[in-house]
Parts: C-alpha cells; sequence; structure tokens
C-alpha cells in the first residue's frame, strides 16, 4: 500500500511539473511590461536620448526616442530590451487594437506619447495596451 501512495505521490509530482512545462511551452514566457515615455521624431540637434527606436505601426515606421522607459514586475533593464531589438530594423512591431496603432501612426513629429504594452524575450512584437498623449516640460497635452 505504501509503493501504490509513493507511486501516487510521485505521478502527481511529474503530473504538476510537465504541465507547467508544457503551459510554459506553449504560451512562452510571460511578457514583461514596458512603458515607454517620449516624442515621435527625430532628436534636436546634440541631443541623444535613452533611445532612439522605429516602430512599424500599420504600414508605417514611426521614429520615436524614449525619454523615459520603465519595466514593471521583472529586474530586466529597459536597456537590456533596447538592445536586443536594436540589430532590427523596425525594432518594434506594434500589435493590439487597431486604434491603439493608429494613435502611433498618425503621431504628428513632436507629438509626446506613453506607450505602454507586453514584450516577450526573443520577440519584436510589443502588444499595445494603452497609447496616451503625454505632456512635456512645460506643455500642455494633446488632445
Amino acid at each position: 500500500m505504501k509503493n501504490v501512495a509513493s507511486l501516487a505521490a510521485a505521478v502527481a509530482i511529474v503530473s504538476t511539473v510537465l504541465s507547467g512545462a508544457v503551459v510554459e511551452a506553449r504560451t512562452g514566457p510571460r511578457p514583461f511590461r514596458l512603458t515607454l515615455d517620449g516624442y515621435v521624431g527625430n532628436p534636436p540637434a546634440g541631443r541623444r536620448e535613452q533611445a532612439d527606436l522605429r516602430l512599424q505601426a500599420g504600414q508605417k515606421d514611426v521614429r520615436f526616442q524614449v525619454t523615459r522607459a520603465r519595466v514593471s514586475g521583472s529586474s530586466i533593464l529597459p536597456a537590456t530590451i533596447f538592445s536586443r531589438v536594436r540589430p532590427y530594423r523596425p525594432n518594434f512591431l506594434l500589435r493590439g487594437k487597431r486604434e491603439l496603432i493608429q494613435r502611433v501612426a498618425q503621431a504628428a513629429p513632436g507629438d509626446h506619447l506613453r506607450i505602454e504594452g507586453g514584450w516577450r524575450s526573443g520577440s519584436r512584437d510589443l502588444l499595445l495596451w494603452s497609447v496616451e498623449p503625454l505632456k512635456s516640460a512645460g506643455e500642455a497635452a494633446k488632445p
């Protein structure tokens, strides 16, 4: 009887470990919550921001200057994410609701935005959760 109980316990442990591995393999690693504050367009002469990104928003590539970046719920640094996507053009492929992608695609040079989304290691996809106008220093938020 002890052997049956021990076997059942071992099977339960193996099943739990394997089911977690199967779920991880099927869905991939949990996305990192990435928040990018910045503006559309080229940086002013002599100025260098935290990152100079190319974002594919629908059929349009948008140059985006990151002035502040944060990763929530993880110890990975934004600079690490930027270094992983730096070799590719565009750096990020924006995914998600069409209206969010259009907010980025239709932004004019100089528009300040806060872009929040999920990014998985090994991917260039940035799944948009929100895109909002952002106040710049001394400027009211654009409608």
